[in-house]
């Protein structure tokens, strides 16, 4: 019995002329030649070559994208490559220009809250609390509760005391914000029209303190308390100056044209803390 009959073999063979035996591999076009003798257990002869590697090779991307079909995806881009960091980087920079539109931009000083029309304008007011320029005081400018000019004429005044040989800014921060407090709560309980807001009290406050600042400089010249009834005029003045400024500008910030004398006189009061520090 011969190995055909034991393995069951399926092959075709068609023998040639001049060859002892030819076999052919069904789906290939190219064939070998088997010598009919040394096959397997002495029998027939069995093939014992390969189909060539060529059958089984296929194209690069024919394994690489989904089955049955040419790869689709992208070839993803490498860390070393020059072109990927190129268009990444160009693509954050459109992102960004998007973002942020730097032509637009309002600037530094008024993104920090400093209006310099309205310090000029509040100051005005000040210096002219009975004049046109108070009674006339935009609303705009009144709503624009900004904290530069309180904070710059403080720091003045506790310079210019500096400058008289008197260490005084504990002082004036804390009668500052003492006073801030009291005026604060002392405005909501008179005023009928709601809630007055504790920036805006502090905002009027601080922009009153500027005849206060005056005085203090004139101290570090000539020494305010050895000028006698003068010296006692020139203090009574600036506190009246003071509490008139901050009357109008609560009269016209808060809408308290009714209660103007009630709020007159705690503004003196505090004020007249003020001078004293300077004075003495």
């Amino acid at each position: 019995m011969s190995s055909d009959d034991w393995f069951g073999s399926t092959e075709t063979s068609v023998p040639a002329a001049g060859s002892s035996g030819t076999r052919f591999y069904p789906g290939y076009s190219n064939y070998v030649d088997i010598p009919s003798s040394g096959g397997y257990y002495g029998g027939a002869s069995q093939p014992t070559s390969v189909p060539p590697s060529s059958a089984f090779q296929t194209s690069g991307n024919a394994l690489s994208g989904p089955m049955g079909g040419p790869s689709t995806m992208a070839p993803t881009p490498h860390v070393f490559d020059p072109n990927s960091a190129i268009k990444s980087d160009t693509a954050n920079a459109t992102m960004s220009m998007q973002e942020e539109d730097y032509d637009n931009e309002p600037p530094l000083l008024e993104e920090l809250g400093v209006n310099f029309p309205h310090i000029y304008s509040k100051s005005r007011a000040v210096l002219f609390p009975i004049g046109k320029h108070a009674k006339t005081l935009e609303h705009d400018v009144m709503d624009d509760n900004d904290l530069a000019g309180p904070l710059a004429f403080a720091l003045g005044l506790g310079g210019e005391l500096l400058l008289s040989g008197k260490m005084h800014f504990g002082y004036v921060y804390g009668f500052g914000i003492s006073g801030w407090f009291a005026m604060t709560l002392l405005l909501n309980l008179l005023n009928p029209n709601g809630a007055v807001s504790a920036w805006t009290v502090v905002s009027i406050l601080g922009y009153a303190l500027l005849p206060v600042n005056f005085l203090a400089g004139i101290n570090v010249i000539i020494r305010i308390g050895k000028m006698g009834w003068i010296g006692m005029v020139l203090a009574v003045l600036t506190i009246g100056w003071c509490t008139a400024a901050s009357t109008r500008l609560f009269e016209r910030g808060c809408d308290m044209r009714s209660q103007r004398f009630l709020v007159a006189y705690p503004s003196a009061l505090l004020y007249s803390a003020f001078v004293m520090i300077t004075i003495f």
